[in-house]
């Protein structure tokens, strides 16, 4: 095994899950944030399914039980059409940066519903890094400096929420997907069975609100359908596949950490190759809540 390969492949992760957010937050606005999440699913299921005949020998899963199609199903409507759902109008509403911030909030909230679920003891290194994150999101969110351009108040605060609604989608999606996951069931054919049955689902609710050819027409726009497909490659294919690879060669702990990079990969793009000005706030702030992650998956 090369030396740091696990680490190496969090880290590409990391980078890749950045660029897609952009992509996406930049498209959104073009296309719509809805349309743009259901044209990425179905870019998603295509790119998985290639990934998956090259890894898995075959284009599909060929063996899942009831109870864990079920516990997947759960899962997905939880995570990739709700959550995602309200992550992708955050996009739109307050830009890539912020969004992710938000999303970094998921090991603080799942720390947390552990702690009150389920009885699990809180080391004081973890209630640190439970400080650290949200105090950390708070001092961002709260600066005035950085904020999207043209954003005014209720718009900031429902891009806000729509964020934070975005993460308590990811943790329930977590949750839930848990308990499919077990005897060794391929993380790969699970994100496969969560992708498709979000298509179906995000497609469906297309057809019946009648706004199938509008999303179509939407996301095969000259300016729309590459950056679309480029997205969903480096992002939901390449970015979970590569956190996959992380986690069975690297310390959970580190591959997690380095993961939840993007706000900062995020705020230094925008500081340093857009020449944004972003506030000290946000610079501080980012790097608190990415400290609080890391605390969190100490050992």
């Amino acid at each position: 095994m090369i030396p740091l390969f696990g680490e190496a492949a969090a880290l590409t992760a990391a980078l890749c899950w950045a660029t897609s957010s952009m992509i996406f937050s930049n498209i959104g606005g073009k296309a719509g944030a809805q349309s743009v999440n259901r044209g990425r699913l179905a870019c998603s299921i295509f790119c998985l399914t290639i990934l998956h005949w090259i890894l898995e020998g075959q284009p599909w899963p060929s063996a899942v039980s009831w109870e864990q199609l079920g516990w997947l199903s759960l899962s997905s409507v939880l995570g990739l059409v709700i959550g995602d759902a309200m992550l992708f109008q955050a996009f739109v509403m307050i830009g890539a940066r912020l969004s992710m911030l938000l999303m970094s909030t998921v090991p603080v909230m799942g720390t947390i519903l552990a702690w009150v679920l389920f009885d699990e003891v809180l080391r004081p290194i973890e209630m640190t890094g439970i400080a650290f994150g949200i105090g950390g999101v708070l001092l961002v969110i709260l600066g005035k400096k950085g904020r999207p351009v043209g954003v005014d108040g209720r718009n900031y605060v429902l891009g806000i929420l729509f964020g934070l609604g975005g993460a308590v989608g990811q943790v329930a999606n977590l949750i839930t997907a848990k308990y499919a996951l077990i005897d060794g069931y391929s993380a790969l054919s699970a994100t496969w069975i969560r992708t498709l049955v979000a298509v179906i689902v995000m497609w469906g609710m297309a057809l019946l609100l009648g706004r199938l050819r509008r999303t179509v027409i939407a996301c095969i726009a000259p300016s729309v359908g590459k950056w679309l497909f480029l997205g969903a490659l480096i992002g939901p294919a390449i970015g979970v596949w590569l956190s996959m690879f992380a986690v069975q060669n690297a310390n959970v702990g580190i591959a997690s950490t380095l993961m939840a990079l993007p706000p900062v990969l995020l705020i230094v793009y925008e500081g340093v190759i857009l020449r944004k000005s972003v506030g000290w706030q946000a610079v501080a702030g980012t790097c608190l809540a990415f400290a609080g992650v890391a605390l969190l998956f100490a050992q």
